[in-house]
């Protein structure tokens, strides 16, 4: 069987396949899927190296402050 290719990724992670598929995303999005986009972006702008030294140390220590109380949130 054949799998779809998407046509883009989001924070170079997150598939789409039609643009509505980025519109659908964002009228339906929840708390859950809000605090997932926000990660990404931060992650991807971290790797893409947007910030200066001192911006990725607080972007890192945040995601990681972020990822555990969302983590455990879970639990």
């Amino acid at each position: 069987m054949e799998q779809k290719q998407p046509i883009g990724l989001l924070f170079d992670s997150i598939a789409y396949y039609t643009p509505n598929d980025v519109n659908t995303l964002c009228d339906d999005m929840n708390l859950e899927q809000a605090y997932y986009m926000i990660i990404k972006a931060l992650e991807y702008s971290h790797s893409s190296r947007v910030f200066t030294l001192q911006e990725s140390e607080l972007v890192s220590k945040s995601l990681r402050i972020m990822n555990s109380h969302f983590t455990e949130e879970k639990l």
